[in-house]
C-alpha cells in the first residue's frame, strides 16, 4: 500500500508540473522568428515552472501520505 501511494505521489506531482508548464507556455509569445537565446530563455522558464511545481506538490503529497500511513493519524506538532 505504501509503495502504491508513493508511485501515485510521483505521478500526480509530475502531472501537476506538466500542467504548470503548459500554462506558462500559453503565456509565452510565439517562437516564430525569434533568435535562439530568447527561445532558450523561454525553455528555461518552462523547465523552472515544471521543476518548482513538481517539487512542491511532491513535498506536500509525500507529507500527506506519511500522515495517512502513520499509526496514530494525528497531524504533526508544529
Amino acid at each position: 500500500m505504501a509503495q502504491l501511494l508513493k508511485v501515485l505521489t510521483v505521478i500526480i506531482s509530475l502531472a501537476a508540473g506538466l500542467l504548470a508548464a503548459r500554462e506558462v507556455y500559453a503565456l509565452l509569445p510565439s517562437w516564430q522568428g525569434e533568435t535562439w537565446p530568447w527561445v532558450a530563455l523561454d525553455a528555461g522558464f518552462l523547465f523552472l515552472a515544471f521543476a518548482m511545481i513538481s517539487g512542491l506538490s511532491y513535498y506536500l503529497l509525500d507529507d500527506m501520505v506519511r500522515w495517512l500511513l502513520a499509526r496514530n493519524n494525528r497531524p504533526p506538532k508544529a
